[in-house]
């Protein structure tokens, strides 16, 4: 089955990420998507936007896609008869997602981060990780210094979309010494950004609002302690995704993540890569591309097919 996953803004290169984990499932899978932000952030896909007909194309031959936000179902080469998924990665507004497929009849789902809150009664898949994927591996971590990392999304945003910027950078500036390095990544790559993870004993991602991102997968593939505010929701939702497995995160929130960071500073680096470790096995365990797919997304494939054969009927 050859599978597009479609999307017109970059997403913070999840429809790529997605892609790549369908293609550790065993699918032929491919992204066309947007690749850069305002800031000059580059995320990868196989094809950026808008496609070109060579790329219009290849998703009008298709089997079957993932419409990321549900915007480029407007577009008016959009094969509307081709079996379509709507996948939700923000809030539903005008600005940020498009619900017309869904409208048409296509199943559809959000993130089951904490967009999933502001669907109510919506399915919910999860934010796939292609663990195989060479940017994905673990790398060397330090071992005469704790290396904590923290990747806001978008400083100059609130809440949600810049990741407790304010709170989180004012704790970031007291947490210093010889023995620990803190690195702010902002304005990089996507590459760039998870090679500077991959060396990381701790990732934060972010203590505010009672959610998690996708940095908080990131960080637990790449072998990194990993830091957040996940509430009771996004608590549920994990277990509900990964077939019952305990999250890895270690829950602070945003008044205790100095007194916390200050303790894990003072423990050996090398003890801390051993929990790190043991972070990644847990998502061997219970975020592999192949199980997630065929637990949450299999049933809105099968639905999306159904639809199409109604459309042709």
């Amino acid at each position: 089955m050859r599978i597009c996953h479609l999307s017109q803004t970059p997403i913070a290169g999840a429809p790529w990420a997605w892609s790549e984990s369908f293609k550790e499932a065993g699918y032929d899978s491919f992204c066309v998507a947007g690749q850069i932000y305002g800031d000059g952030r580059v995320m990868p896909a196989d094809e950026g936007w808008p496609p070109a007909e060579r790329e219009i194309r290849m998703i009008c031959e298709s089997d079957l896609i993932f419409c990321h936000q549900g915007k480029p179902y407007r577009m008016p080469w959009y094969p509307r008869d081709k079996p379509t998924v709507a996948i939700y990665h923000s809030q539903p507004t005008p600005g940020h997602t498009d619900r017309m497929a869904e409208r048409h009849g296509w199943p559809w789902a959000a993130v089951g981060q904490w967009e999933e809150r502001l669907y109510p009664g919506c399915k919910f898949v999860p934010n796939l990780v292609p663990l195989k994927h060479p940017w994905f591996q673990p790398g060397e971590k330090p071992t005469d210094r704790v290396r904590i990392v923290y990747s806001p999304s978008n400083k100059n945003l609130p809440g949600w979309d810049d990741k407790g910027y304010e709170e989180t950078f004012r704790i970031l500036q007291d947490i210093k010494g010889p023995g620990v390095e803190v690195d702010i990544i902002t304005g990089v790559p996507l590459e760039e950004c998870l090679r500077r993870k991959s060396t990381a004993h701790i990732c934060i991602d972010e203590c505010v609002t009672g959610a998690y991102h996708r940095s908080s997968l990131e960080g637990l593939a790449l072998g990194c302690v990993v830091v957040n505010a996940c509430d009771s929701r996004c608590y549920w939702l994990i277990r509900q995704m990964a077939g019952g497995a305990v999250p890895a995160f270690n829950i602070q929130r945003i008044d205790d993540l100095q007194r916390w960071l200050c303790q894990r500073i003072t423990e050996p680096p090398g003890a801390l890569a051993i929990l790190g470790a043991a972070r990644l096995v847990w998502m061997e365990d219970n975020w592999q591309p192949s199980t997630l797919i065929t637990r949450n997304f299999k049933p809105l494939m099968d639905a999306a097919f159904a639809h199409a054969g109604q459309l042709v009927a």
